[in-house]
């Protein structure tokens, strides 16, 4: 491992509550990690249960429980990308970034004849439509929006959507059945007072650093669509100590911090995470940290060449391969792909990590390693 990356992922793992989890359920993770990035919402959800204490780790039933009742909501907030978030925390997290978000979609809106008086119309509409806490599929969203007039299919309906979000119209809503709706914002987030924005900024950039160090601003930055300027102006506000590695500046320090384990009697750890895990989508500049070798592109997310796996198999937190699931009615199985041979200890942690995975599922699985190079 590059000296660079000396202790790095291993304080992360803690911080964030994947090593050692202390969280009582899944909402207290969310306060810790203020949002976690969750378009493939099924894997999100599990994202959430890994970082619960092992004793109250909620099951995937549960989770989807907690989303109905809007314990947990998904929005795009901080990037162009769904998040899962609490929801006292919509509000203020919208108001810091939506107008660079908004700047950000304007080029696309454009390109698709969306301009703000026809976005208005649109949000007037979907507001009528949820107005008396009723709560709409996105078909059924677009078919009222198609009949007023207003076109409404494939990225225009997106961007139409993300608008209504950002503008604080609408929000995720129950379930219905393997649908997602959406509700009137005001029905599922909090009424809140205005905040003013430096002191808003040094509060995201403290629980960023809290959850995730060490980072750096271009990480930050990154992470909760701000500006490089922002950025620093947050982390330095924050106080927090700075370490300087490979001419790097890093905020926070590196250790496993309060939440370290006494330890692990030797034995591998392993962490199936999600693709989009915060592990990863926290750090452009730094996502290297979980590389082998501590090196590798850190442009996207670290992959295998031509895997069709997403999600990441760590192991004593460096990238030792790729897995999805495959779901039946009555079993899960969890397909592997290694990045380089895993020793018998190995494979045997990876084996108790997929139970752990089809405990949370609460249904029989099996793991089923495709392609191990020799």
């Amino acid at each position: 491992m590059d000296e660079q990356w000396d202790g790095v992922a291993a304080a992360r793992l803690h911080r964030q509550g994947l090593w050692a989890p202390t969280a009582a359920d899944a909402p207290a993770v969310l306060d810790a990690l203020v949002a976690m990035q969750g378009q493939e919402f099924a894997y999100a959800l599990w994202a959430l249960a890994q970082r619960v204490r092992p004793a109250d780790r909620p099951g995937r039933a549960d989770l989807l429980a907690a989303f109905d009742r809007g314990d947990i909501l998904r929005t795009h907030v901080l990037r162009t990308t769904w998040h899962l978030v609490r929801p006292r925390d919509v509000r203020p997290l919208l108001r810091l970034t939506a107008p660079r978000l908004r700047r950000q979609l304007a080029g696309y809106d454009r390109q698709l004849g969306l301009d703000r008086a026809e976005i208005d119309r649109a949000e007037a509409l979907l507001a009528e439509e949820l107005a008396g806490g009723r709560q709409r599929t996105r078909r059924e969203l677009a078919d009222a929006l198609a009949a007023a007039g207003i076109a409404a299919s494939g990225q225009r309906l997106g961007h139409l959507m993300m608008h209504a979000e950002l503008d604080e119209v609408l929000i995720s809503g129950a379930m219905a059945g393997q649908q997602h709706t959406y509700a009137a914002f005001a029905d599922r987030v909090p009424a809140q007072g205005e905040r003013d924005e430096a002191d808003a900024l040094v509060e995201l950039a403290a629980r960023y650093v809290a959850g995730r160090a060490p980072v750096t601003a271009k990480d930050f930055a990154g992470w909760a669509s701000l500006t490089l300027t922002q950025a620093r102006a947050g982390l330095d506000a924050t106080g927090v100590a700075q370490d300087q590695r490979d001419g790097v500046t890093y905020y926070g320090e590196t250790g496993p911090g309060p939440a370290a384990a006494a330890g692990r009697a030797g034995r591998p750890r392993v962490d199936l995470l999600q693709g989009y895990d915060e592990m990863i989508m926290s750090y452009s500049q730094s996502r290297a940290a979980i590389l082998p070798g501590g090196s590798g592109t850190t442009a996207g997310l670290p992959v295998l060449n031509g895997t069709t796996y997403l999600h990441a198999v760590l192991i004593d937190g460096v990238l030792a391969g790729h897995w999805r699931h495959r779901l039946t009615a009555t079993q899960a199985v969890v397909e592997l792909q290694s990045l380089r041979p895993w020793s018998a200890a190995e494979r045997r942690a990876i084996d108790d990590a997929v139970q752990d995975y089809g405990r949370y599922l609460d249904r029989p699985v099996a793991a089923d390693v495709t392609t191990q190079p020799s």
